[in-house]
Formats: C-alpha cells, sequence, structure tokens
C-alpha cells in the first residue's frame, strides 16, 4: 500500500511567469538601455524639426551628418563594445586587478582610433560632403562644410562617453549610463533652438549652431559621467585589488579588438544592408520611398528594445563566461531565446494590427498612405524574424562566439544583396525586395537559434 504523501510538507512554489520568461533576469538591466537609446532618438527627431526650419540645404547637411555618424558608431564600438564584454568577464571572475590594464589598453584603442578618424575626417570634410550630397547641390555642401568643422572634433568627447559608459555596463550598472542620455538630450534639446535661431541674446548661429550645441550638450555630460567613475563602485575595487601579474591572460588590446571587431562589423552590415535595400526600393518611385522609411521609422520603439535586450545578453553572459558560471550562462542563452521570440511575436503583431494608425498619424498622403498599406504584412513578417536575431545575438557577443554571429549577419546580407535587385526585377516588383529582407532577417534567426539549441545540449551533456 502507499504511504500517502506527507501533509506537514509546504507545497510546491509555482515559479512567476517572467521568471520563466527571464531566468538571468535580462530584463532589469535591458529597460534603462531602452530607455538610453529612445532619449537619443526623441532628441535627434526634435533637432530635425528645429533644423527643418532652415530649409532644405540644412535638412540634408544634419541627414548627412547622423548617416555619418552611424558609421562612425560602427567604429567605436569595435572598442567600446569590447571593452565592455572584456571587463564583463573579468568583473563576472573577481579578477579587479586586471581591469586596470584592460582600460588602459581601451583608452589607446580609442586615443588611436580618434585621432586618425578626426584627422582624416576634418582634412576631407569638404571632398566627402560634395561625394555624398552632390556636386550640384553648393549650398548644403557648405553648411555641411561648416557643420563638420565643428562636429568632426567633437567625435572625441562622443568617443570618449562610449569608453567611459563601458565601466559602469560592465558592473551591471546600466541606469548611469542612461541618466548620461538623458542629461545630454535635455541640454541638446533646450540648447539647439538658442545657437540656431539666436534666442536669450544668444548669436544665430544656423546649422553650426545645432554642431555647437551637440558637442556641448555631450562635453558637459562627459564631465559629469567621469566625475560618477571617480567615485563609481568599480573604481573603488580596481584600486584595492593588487594589479595582476603582466604575465597572465591574454594581451589586452587583443583581446578588446577580437570580441569588439564582430560587434562592429555586426552593426555595419546591418546598416549597410538597410541603406542599399532604399536603393532597390528608390526604383519604384518617392511615393514608395517614402511609405518605407514612415513604416520602419515607426519601428523604431520595437527595434530599440531588442538591441536594449542584446547589450544585456551580452553583459550577463560575459560576466557569467569569465565567472565560468554554467548555470548562469544556460540561464542568460534561455533567457534570449524565449525573450527574443516573445518580443517578435508581439512586435510582429503590432505591426499588422497597428501599422495603418501609425502611418496615418505621420502622413495625410493619400498616394504614400496606399504604399504603406501595401508594405505593412511583409514589414510584419520582416520585424519578426528581425526583433528576434537582433535579441538573441547578445548571447554570442558575451559568450565569445561573436564570430559566428559576424558571420551570420554578412551571410544574411549578401542574400539580400544579391536577391533584392534580382526579384525587384521580376513581376514581383517591390514585393521581391522584401522577400530577400526576410530571407536574410529568417536566415540569421535560423542560424542563430539552431547554434543556441546546440549550445544548450552540449552544456546539458557536459552537466549529464
Amino acid at each position: 500500500m502507499t504511504a500517502p504523501p506527507d501533509q506537514s510538507a509546504p507545497p510546491a512554489k509555482r515559479r512567476p511567469v517572467m521568471a520563466r520568461l527571464d531566468p538571468a533576469r535580462l530584463l532589469p538591466v535591458a529597460w534603462p538601455v531602452y530607455i538610453e537609446l529612445m532619449s537619443g532618438v526623441i532628441a535627434g527627431i526634435i533637432s530635425v524639426v528645429w533644423i527643418a526650419k532652415l530649409g532644405a540645404s540644412a535638412l540634408a547637411t544634419v541627414t548627412m551628418a547622423s548617416t555619418l555618424e552611424n558609421v562612425l558608431t560602427s567604429v567605436i564600438l569595435a572598442v567600446s563594445g569590447g571593452t565592455t564584454i572584456v571587463l564583463s568577464g573579468a568583473v563576472g571572475a573577481n579578477e579587479y586587478g586586471r581591469l586596470r590594464s584592460v582600460l588602459r589598453a581601451a583608452l589607446r584603442l580609442t586615443t588611436l582610433v580618434t585621432a586618425v578618424i578626426c584627422v582624416v575626417l576634418f582634412v576631407l570634410r569638404e571632398p566627402l560632403a560634395r561625394l555624398i550630397l552632390g556636386s550640384g547641390e553648393t549650398a548644403a555642401v557648405q553648411l555641411s562644410v561648416d557643420y563638420l568643422a565643428v562636429a568632426v572634433p567633437g567625435i572625441a568627447v562622443f568617443y570618449g562617453q562610449h569608453l567611459v559608459d563601458s565601466t559602469f555596463k560592465a558592473n551591471g550598472d546600466t541606469r548611469t549610463p542612461m541618466r548620461m542620455a538623458i542629461l545630454s538630450n535635455l541640454i541638446l534639446v533646450v540648447v539647439d533652438p538658442i545657437l540656431i535661431y539666436g534666442w536669450l541674446g544668444a548669436p544665430r548661429l544656423g546649422v553650426t549652431g545645432a554642431a555647437v550645441a551637440l558637442v556641448a550638450s555631450r562635453a558637459i555630460t562627459l564631465t559629469v559621467t567621469l566625475w560618477l567613475y571617480r567615485t563609481s563602485a568599480l573604481r573603488r575595487q580596481m584600486q584595492a585589488a593588487p594589479d595582476a601579474p603582466a604575465s597572465t591572460g591574454p594581451d589586452p588590446v587583443r583581446e578588446i579588438l577580437k570580441t569588439g571587431l564582430p560587434l562592429g562589423v555586426d552593426f555595419l552590415v546591418r546598416m549597410a544592408a538597410g541603406m542599399l535595400i532604399v536603393g532597390v526600393v528608390a526604383r519604384f518611385g518617392t511615393d514608395q520611398v517614402a511609405a518605407y522609411g514612415t513604416v520602419t521609422r515607426t519601428l523604431l520603439f520595437l527595434t530599440m528594445a531588442a538591441y536594449a535586450l542584446r547589450q544585456a545578453a551580452t553583459i550577463i553572459a560575459a560576466q557569467a563566461t569569465g565567472a565560468a558560471d554554467d548555470e548562469l550562462l544556460a540561464h542568460s542563452r534561455t533567457s534570449s531565446v524565449r525573450l527574443g521570440i516573445a518580443w517578435s511575436l508581439v512586435g510582429g503583431l503590432a505591426v499588422l494590427t497597428l501599422g495603418g494608425l501609425a502611418v496615418d498619424a505621420v502622413t495625410s498622403e493619400a498616394a504614400i498612405r496606399a504604399a504603406a498599406y501595401d508594405q505593412i504584412p511583409w514589414l510584419a513578417v520582416y520585424i519578426t524574424l528581425l526583433l528576434c536575431n537582433v535579441t538573441l545575438s547578445g548571447i554570442f557577443l558575451g559568450g565569445g562566439h561573436g564570430k559566428m554571429l559576424a558571420a551570420s549577419t554578412t551571410v544574411g546580407a549578401a542574400l539580400q544583396l544579391c536577391l533584392a535587385p534580382l526579384l525587384a526585377l521580376t513581376p514581383l516588383g517591390l514585393v521581391g525586395a522584401w522577400i530577400a529582407m526576410i530571407i536574410n532577417a529568417g536566415t540569421q534567426t535560423a542560424v542563430l537559434l539552431v547554434l543556441a539549441s546546440r549550445q544548450t545540449r552540449k552544456a546539458k551533456e557536459v552537466t549529464a
């Protein structure tokens, strides 16, 4: 006869839904990153609104400068992103003495990259403006030269902020970079119109004023961030720790570049693929381009959330790798897969059901709205796959498998680059371009899901 169950034993507690969805607790790390990213997007939109009142040439100048900054971001991500990952690994391993050598290496790399880029861009700012805007756009080219004369030296501040932010993020503190981003963007929103239009007795500087406001807001924020760094817990722990033996561990410069270059490549390839697809869409008329720009820009709140989750997964996976904590690494993988799938489904449904309302709120042009409505169903499929693979990519960056990610992104982008122009020439027309984008995102998502599944299976076999 079977013995009755022990009535005195407490019932097993059910794990909350969020604990099962996010066992590695990525969300508390991710939401400050999301606000940091979105504050920059919102400030950028407001700046464009102010600049747009100066005319088409001024607007073209700022558009060119923002495109250039995207390219420059991919460069610094190879250093700051690599620094964050290496520092996170050292924090996870409690090797605070090694942090000093990593930070010195990161500072040397940042200084070298900044000096080269600033000198080259400053000397070539006029030819670069003519190349991007066209030799016939004399007014826009001259405004761009004036803008870049201020903005290019300001790259040093931009890169410096990335580096200092990496020290906080490596220690799991994503709230301080969030607060600094909000501070910088609030200063920019206030100072922009003052310097552009000469309010409150300030000189009317026009487009140059926008560049001065941008650099000034970043310089003030970097000063505050450096002060916070001097009083941070990470710095105190570094000062208290003995120096790591010089002969132990890999060379920090190589380690930063080894982990950071795949991140920079991934960002640059994604951006380049997006820019190239605009050229394909442009073959079908300005209404289609405007519709494409409208529907994709309204998705920033979805894509930024995926990139925030990616950063959180990168930090936690790097800390787990440094600590040789296989359980936390497995949890980070589980969280990335589950959150990636969940958020991608939410994003796809949101585009499908609310995309039309978003388009109506942005434009009243009937032709643009009609074109956008035709693109929305394809966009819903594309965004579902894109959000999933972006979220998944963090565990590969933080877990030391960045090359896999860079290879996956490059192969998917190459497929899109080859297929989009070919399919656009078929009776499919613009739908062919969307199919190429879906194949790109689908290839990346499938590869990353398979790799994540294999890593999970390997980990279970090791612990069995």
